[in-house]
């Protein structure tokens, strides 16, 4: 493992590389936050743009249809066709679905989601957690993010990444690292606000996180300034832990651009400034031109004087004047002024791909609904596509990472899982050393560049076509976490229907006796027992009492139950009378048994 030394030198190395990178990064994160400033004239330093935000709601719209799709993890049995091989491929896939939703992944994914829309990265880092004894994806911030120089996009797994990040004194010392905030500021009495930055360094040999570096000036300076504010980068280790696996822990997928990290919206970032900076302008002009500028003009031969004033005419207050007589000189916006507003935001809109759709609109042409699905799916669906496979292939490597962690820690230990929502969550108990025969297998979305509403009707018209069989609509609907398990169910609620029909058409009917339907039904009215169990409880309390009796006592109990004896067996085919053929033959016997009788002239 690294030295302290080596990972505080790597992390200035790092920090120059990356920093235009983290410029532009803080730039886009100003605009979604609605924090930039405009400096203009007659413009308070706390004003806020007075634009359409379109970054942010591109970033939330784009980001929400990503990740509204939660993708299918499957195994690939290693003997197909054998029983426990094929059901130990099926527990692997629960059980990585069972991490997931634990860990609750699929709301991760939406943070994530925002990440490589907006800066062109999504880091994520695996660990396990010795708690809850699983593995758990901590997703980072690409703001603090410094993975080896040789990333490039479509890759995902670096060779080492180095996370530089703030926590306060008070935090350390909650973690029990009093002792270390001594040894980094020789000082017993450190206020718990101080900032101090943490380098933590994650590579293949272990993660290793230091302390270095304080200030307690602005708690919001960025983070290569804490270097020249007076103080010493003087690491204190704080923790070192040597991997257990031969991989990275940390994954950084990158959106796809032609050479480095690149958000969708950085190319809009000059129009988005351009424009609020004319509607601040015009706001300017706007405001003149309710509360006019005040010009004292001389008279001929008299030098104009203010008495008393001048005062803005927002204050209400009256201006004295000698000498002199007062003009309002009446400020207009220019006439091109909110064309070339509205310009700016078409240029935005077609230069980072923000439909009026995403924000509730529709163009002025689309008169139908096919055609403005058209249009919205021009825009979207291939940067959606490209996104979720992306996604799809950095969480195929974060499983193999999840699955080294849980065999080097867990190993044959056994766990039980609960996967699925509300009624339908089953238990899964695993072995990571037996489940896991290996740890490839594909993650997979079941329509790249579709979002979740599309995905279902999309689903349902091919079955309904009959080009895809309901088994496998199961398997790539996101609702259902099992297909096997919820066909089972369809198959079960088939019979029970049927069983109920059933039973009503023999109550109408008379063949099963009204005591034996009141009992049934007061057993599932009361949920006690489901309609089968009770069927079946009172079909074998029947039988129990008809060996109990004699039988040659018939008693009303007996009667009864042979009644629902025998309509559990069903209608019983009555006995059928000789054909005719059975009667020739019983004719035929019946002459040849008679006595012969002679007969006249021997």
């Amino acid at each position: 493992m690294k030295t302290t030394e080596q990972i505080i030198a790597l992390y200035k190395q790092r920090s120059t590389y990356y920093a235009p990178l983290h410029s532009k990064m803080r730039l886009i994160q100003s605009i979604y936050n609605g924090t930039m400033e405009v400096p203009l004239p007659d413009l308070e330093e706390s004003s806020m743009p007075f634009a359409p935000n379109l970054l942010a709601q591109g970033i939330d719209q784009m980001a929400g249809r990503i990740t509204s799709v939660t993708p299918s993890v499957n195994f690939a049995s290693l003997k197909p066709g054998v029983r426990i091989s094929d059901r130990r491929a099926q527990a692997a896939s629960r059980t990585v679905t069972g991490w997931w939703q634990l860990d609750r992944v699929p709301l991760k994914m939406r943070q994530r989601g925002r990440h490589q829309i907006a800066y062109g990265m999504s880091p994520c880092v695996v660990r396990w957690d010795a708690k809850n004894n699983r593995p758990t994806w901590h997703v980072r911030h690409p703001l603090e993010t410094m993975p080896s120089t040789d990333v490039i996009p479509g890759q995902v797994n670096p060779i080492d990444c180095v996370f530089a990040y703030r926590r306060s004194v008070g935090w350390m010392k909650q973690h029990g690292y009093a002792d270390k905030v001594v040894a980094l500021t020789n000082d017993y009495n450190t206020h718990n606000d101080t900032s101090v930055l943490m380098i933590e360094y994650v590579s293949m040999e272990g993660t290793q996180l230091i302390a270095a570096g304080y200030h307690t000036a602005d708690p919001y300076m960025p983070l290569t300034a804490m270097e020249s504010d007076g103080s010493t980068l003087r690491g204190v280790t704080l923790e070192a832990i040597p991997s257990r696996i031969d991989m990275c822990p940390a994954t950084i997928p990158m959106r796809l651009t032609l050479d480095g990290a690149q958000g969708q919206f950085d190319n809009m970032i000059g129009m988005y400034y351009q424009q609020a900076k004319l509607m601040a302008l015009e706001v300017i002009a706007v405001e003149k031109g309710i509360f006019p500028d005040t010009y004292l003009v001389s008279r001929p031969g008299e030098v104009g004087r203010f008495l008393d004033g001048p005062h803005d005419g927002r204050t209400g207050l009256v201006n004295i004047v000698a000498g002199g007589d007062i003009r309002e000189i009446q400020a207009q916006p220019g006439y091109l002024t909110n064309p070339t507003i509205d310009r700016l935001e078409r240029n935005q809109r077609i230069t980072a791909g923000i439909p009026a759709e995403f924000g509730g609109e529709s163009g002025s042409n689309i008169r139908t609904g096919r055609r403005g699905d058209a249009v919205l799916s021009a825009v979207i669906d291939y940067p959606v596509a490209e996104a979720q496979e992306n996604f799809a292939y950095a969480l195929e490597q974060e499983d193999k990472v999840a699955i080294a962690l849980a065999k080097a820690y867990d190993g044959r230990t056994p766990r039980t899982i609960y996967v699925g929502t509300a009624n339908a969550a089953r238990p899964v108990t695993y072995i990571a050393d037996e489940t896991f025969e290996s740890d490839q297998h594909t993650v997979s979305y079941p329509a790249t560049g579709s979002d979740l509403n599309n995905l279902i009707i999309g689903i349902g018209q091919r079955v309904g076509l009959g080009i895809m069989s309901k088994q496998t609509a199961a398997s790539l609907d996101p609702y259902i976490d099992n297909p096997e398990m919820e066909k089972d169910q369809i198959i079960a609620e088939g019979l029970e229907q049927a069983l109920v029909a059933g039973m009503q058409q023999q109550a109408a009917s008379g063949a099963i006796p009204p005591l034996i339907v009141a009992k049934v039904m007061k057993l599932v009215r009361d949920d006690k027992m489901e309609l089968a169990e009770a069927f079946n409880k009172v079909t074998e309390d029947a039988i129990k009492e008809q060996e109990a009796e004699q039988m040659e006592q018939q008693t009303p109990d007996a009667m009864t139950a042979d009644a629902t004896i025998a309509a559990m067996a069903g209608p019983q085919a009555a006995i059928q009378g000789p054909n005719p053929s059975q009667q020739n033959l019983m004719s035929l016997l019946s002459t040849l048994r008679r006595p012969q009788t002679a007969t006249g002239g021997v």
